[in-house]
């Protein structure tokens, strides 16, 4: 297959139809990938989508990134943007700062998710997560080293009008928060103000500094009140 290959640059608009490689960083108004598109550098794009693979070599700079279903995006340094939308994969290799991030696809990251809002209902591997409010629905088996939010509900997926899917699960070292609700976590420590264990939980340890509930279906093996410093 021919591969393109070019000089970054300004541009208005990048269509890329056809494989192609930008030998140096990238900034254009808009960029719509429907084949695969290398930049040797960085790219600076306020509006993106892609639908085939995007691989960038330096950080990535957006207003609204739009990964479809057939998208995939590798990114070497930090990835900076307003609202991140993904039905695809996503693969980082350090961090992801954006207002607010939508996933129902894949997100694999070596580094830190960052966000206001987060909602996720689908698969996610990353180092470790923070941001004001999250929502997660268990569609596929999660890993996380630690979650940090003022607000965290951790949902399993319903799949009929009264059950649920207790296959997939949330596995994380550490969640630290204000409001959590939690189903189908297995964790180390959960740390928050007001605490609801759903069911198919299994908890190490939890501590909390106004309440807490406990679902029979959930096992905590040490539980206990504390004050926040």
């Amino acid at each position: 297959m021919h591969m393109n290959i070019q000089q970054g640059g300004i541009f208005e608009l990048i269509n890329v139809e056809e494989p192609t490689t930008f030998t140096s960083s990238v900034e254009a108004n808009e960029l719509n990938v429907r084949e695969s598109a290398t930049i040797e550098g960085r790219l600076n794009a306020p509006y993106i989508t892609n639908s085939g693979v995007l691989s960038i070599h330096s950080t990535l700079e957006t207003q609204e990134l739009v990964n479809d279903k057939k998208g995939r995006l590798f990114v070497e340094e930090n990835v900076i943007g307003s609202k991140v939308s993904n039905e695809g994969l996503i693969e980082l290799k350090k961090d992801l700062k954006a207002e607010h991030i939508e996933s129902s696809g894949e997100i694999i990251s070596s580094g830190r998710i960052e966000g206001q809002t987060l909602s996720f209902e689908g698969s996610f591997k990353v180092k470790d997560i923070r941001a004001e409010r999250l929502d997660f629905i268990l569609t596929d088996d999660c890993e996380a080293s630690s979650i940090t939010a003022n607000d965290i509900k951790v949902d399993a997926k319903r799949q009929a009008l009264i059950f649920k899917d207790n296959d997939h699960l949330l596995k994380v070292d550490h969640i630290d928060g204000g409001t959590i609700y939690l189903e189908n976590v297995i964790a180390e420590l959960v740390r928050g103000d007001e605490v609801t264990i759903g069911p198919n939980c299994t908890i190490k340890i939890l501590e909390y500094t106004k309440d807490y509930k406990l679902d029979n279906r959930s096992d905590v093996l040490e539980l206990g009140k504390i004050t926040r410093d």
